[in-house]
């Protein structure tokens, strides 16, 4: 882009060896380029300047998500549909190409296996985002940069941000819940026409103390809420944002909705001191694993919550766990009757 802006050919040399020759040598990447191209140099003067001073920042997306006033590029309407095209190319097909794995010395199923890796650096193949799903189930007896992945979330949606499309910043491995049924098209820059904070998941995190969970026992069953909590307007509103794109709360608060039953998979007891140290001995076991099985970070919250509950809404609890029998339907029965 800053070559056709300046009026230059692209030196090769300023990519990784082979990258260029490998792009240049693909007919379809190579159309979508000199597309692109074409509509850089169709801009009047005063466009391109523009344009080329806003690439020349090199801002690196996750910055648009911590500071509300960092003006993001403008792309010209002649420009942004043929960018646009490039940037959705590049992401599904390029990558693939022989020439540019060469070239980058790596695919980026390595880099998804660095990622979900259980030791340090890696986060574990648990969902960063939520703590609710694998990133992919994993195979035995199969490399680990062969195993199936789960997808990369445009933190800055490609199909409006293009300009961040294949920069490996803007892409963050999630779960298929958070990235195909929660996020969807929801925007972590704007909502209703203004912009808002959000976290930069490669370095910012929600805090303990920011997640609360509770028993909420004032209806006629108990139920596991979830409070966001931030101690600055600021924090409120990253957290608030995560919420509302990758619908956090509900999905936990929906998991516990069978309160009794999730927590007798774990925890039984007839009487309340087996109970307390039932709980306690197994929220530092899922604690310890959060990232070793899904919902076992939340687990650990629930359980700690049931802890803090009123003796008598606890025992009712307990009672009903220990009484619960499940009831063993036939498959017959249950599909045929």
């Amino acid at each position: 882009m800053l070559a056709a802006l300046e009026g230059r050919v692209v030196d090769p040399n300023g990519m990784p060896a082979g990258l260029y020759a490998a792009v240049d040598g693909n007919p379809a990447t190579r159309d979508a380029i000199t597309s692109l191209r074409a509509a850089l140099s169709g801009l009047d003067q005063g466009q391109k300047d523009s344009l080329r001073n806003d690439l020349l920042l090199n801002t690196a997306p996750c910055d648009f998500l911590t500071d509300r006033a960092l003006p993001l590029p403008t792309i010209p309407d002649l420009v942004f549909t043929h960018l646009k095209r490039l940037s959705v190319h590049l992401y599904e097909r390029t990558a693939k190409l022989v020439g540019v794995e060469a070239a980058c010395g790596e695919r980026i199923d390595d880099h998804c296996a660095r990622f979900r890796a259980a030791a340090e650096p890696g986060n574990g193949n648990i969902c960063c985002v939520c703590g609710t799903e694998y990133l992919a189930q994993v195979r035995a007896s199969v490399d680990a940069n062969e195993q199936w992945r789960g997808p990369y979330d445009h933190l800055l949606a490609k199909d409006d941000y293009p300009l961040f499309g294949v920069h490996p910043g803007n892409l963050l491995p999630i779960c298929h819940t958070c990235n195909s049924k929660a996020k969807l098209a929801k925007d972590l820059l704007h909502k209703d026409g203004q912009r808002r904070l959000s976290f930069s998941p490669w370095t910012e995190c929600a805090l303990p103390a920011e997640i609360l969970v509770r028993i909420d026992d004032t209806g006629v069953f108990p139920r596991v809420v979830v409070d966001l909590q931030g101690a600055t307007a600021d924090r409120q509103e990253r957290l608030d944002t995560w919420n509302d794109v990758y619908l956090i709360q509900e999905r936990v608060e929906g998991e516990f909705l069978a309160l009794r039953e999730k927590v007798g998979e774990d925890v039984t007891a007839d009487n309340e001191a087996h109970f307390m140290a039932g709980l306690e001995q197994r929220a530092l076991a899922k604690d310890g694993a959060s990232r070793v099985s899904p919902f076992n970070y939340w687990r650990a919250r629930v359980y700690r919550a049931i802890q803090s509950m009123d003796y008598a809404s606890r025992q009712a609890l307990r009672q009903a766990i220990h009484q619960y029998t499940p009831a063993a339907e036939a498959m017959e029965e249950l599909f045929f009757s």
